[in-house]
């Protein structure tokens, strides 16, 4: 699969769009026809991204495997929950009570979309430490990331929560499960949102991988979108949503699928990467920013008397705690840093002194102990002994048995050198047989 399709695909999606929104603003349709094609459209559409990144799953491994994988099955929910909505409201004509199945169904997608989106942010590694993997080194910086993405999400709901989304919810969800259902859709788009537009402005993505980024990332807000519309109209009083807000809904799977359909771009490697200094240091301000704007709102509220809910509570807490695990891993990250270069350090100096066939001290480590013994022998007369070692015929091994042999035969020498005098001493190779 390549991505050659991308422009035609995108054709597809604004074109099929466009006809179901012109088909339900028309006049020619009666209101239950216009619901039938609507809900009819959201259903197909959904349907189209779990089977298109089912199959398409099969011909990956690794990454592009897993993300597909976890998107078939929040967009296999995502349908079932559209499948239920559609029952109650075109075959029973009954409102859906709240919660439902259907709500279990459309939030499978936001608990399978997050790890997807992380799956494809695990390319780029951070500093995991001497020794680790490159699995390790992804499970660490997706870890890192994804304390970034609580701290920012968070905080944005505080915000939220505190000029206008709680008396909202409140106003309309009587009950506890209702309650939690409905903090449950924005949250969970909130999330979403975020962890996208952090994925999209940093160099969490490798370059070939960002064309589906942009594209699952585009279907994933376009559905939180038209959620956000949803929640805020029916807050409001309204009993439906027009036309065109329901776009995402139909929008947002089509381009889900296109991105299972759409293969990572193999013209970019990591190589074409570009600095991006600026973004970079966004990337690290933005979380504390927010939480110090989220502290100076509860401050603020505290302090004119205003009612702190339990909800916004427990929500800056987590914010505040999240806050200084991610200190704690930065430090360890920070630590591990220093560790690595000081090893990458002691190896290039170990290079830099010891033959690289043999291991022994090479010339100049040699020059530079021989003076040291001299120095020592004319200010503390401490004597010292030198042998120079020089195989015979070895130039006869080379020539019969070729240089592969002659290299283990230095080798296996400079073994039993080593073996016959003290770790206090030193044993080099000059070059050659020498």
């Amino acid at each position: 699969m390549t991505t050659r399709p991308l422009g035609s695909g995108l054709g597809w999606v604004v074109g099929l769009v466009a006809v179901v929104v012109a088909l339900d603003s028309t006049p020619l349709l009666s209101k239950d026809a216009a619901i039938v094609v609507d809900d009819g459209a959201q259903l197909a559409a959904g349907v189209f991204a779990a089977v298109a990144c089912w199959w398409t799953a099969g011909q990956y491994n690794g990454i592009q495997r897993r993300w597909r994988l976890l998107m078939a099955v929040g967009m296999a929910g995502w349908s079932i929950g559209q499948a239920i909505w559609s029952w109650y409201q075109i075959a029973l004509d009954t409102p859906l009570p709240c919660p439902s199945l259907a709500d279990v169904g459309y939030l499978t997608l936001p608990v399978m979309a997050l790890p997807a989106l992380l799956c494809l942010g695990s390319g780029v590694s951070r500093h995991p430490g001497p020794g680790a993997g490159p699995a390790a080194a992804a499970r660490h910086g997706s870890a890192v990331y994804f304390l970034d993405g609580v701290v920012v999400v968070g905080s944005l709901f505080v915000l939220t929560w505190a000029t206008s989304l709680g008396a909202v919810v409140h106003t309309v969800a009587p009950t506890a499960p209702a309650f939690a259902t409905a903090v449950a859709y924005p949250a969970t788009d909130l999330v979403l949102v975020v962890i996208v537009g952090l994925l999209a402005v940093t160099r969490r993505v490798p370059e070939h991988y960002r064309t589906q980024l942009a594209l699952l990332g585009s279907g994933l807000v376009a559905i939180s979108m038209s959620d956000s519309i949803f929640a805020y109209i029916i807050s409001s009083g309204g009993e439906e949503m027009p036309p065109a807000t329901n776009a995402g809904f139909i929008a947002g799977p089509l381009l889900i699928g296109l991105a299972a359909l759409t293969g990572p771009d193999e013209r970019h490697g990591a190589h074409v990467r570009r600095a991006r200094h600026r973004t970079e240091l966004a990337h690290l301000l933005l979380p504390f920013v927010l939480v110090t704007l989220t502290v100076a709102v509860v401050a603020v509220q505290a302090v004119l008397g205003w009612r702190i809910d339990a909800v916004e509570a427990v929500t800056v807490v987590v914010v505040v705690g999240v806050v200084l695990i991610r200190q704690l891993v930065t430090s360890l990250e920070n630590a591990a840093l220093v560790e690595r270069l000081s090893a990458a350090q002691a190896e290039l100096t170990h290079r830099a002194l010891h033959d690289p066939l043999t291991g022994l001290a090479n010339r100049v480590l040699f020059g530079e102990r021989l003076r040291i013994a001299v120095d020592r022998l004319r200010v503390h007369h401490r004597p010292f002994a030198l042998v120079i070692v020089d195989l015979d015929d070895f130039k006869a091994i080379n020539d019969r048995y070729g240089h592969t042999a002659g290299d283990r035969v230095l080798q296996a020498v400079a073994q039993r050198l080593r073996a016959c005098v003290r770790v206090t001493d030193t044993v080099a190779r000059l070059g050659g047989d020498e």
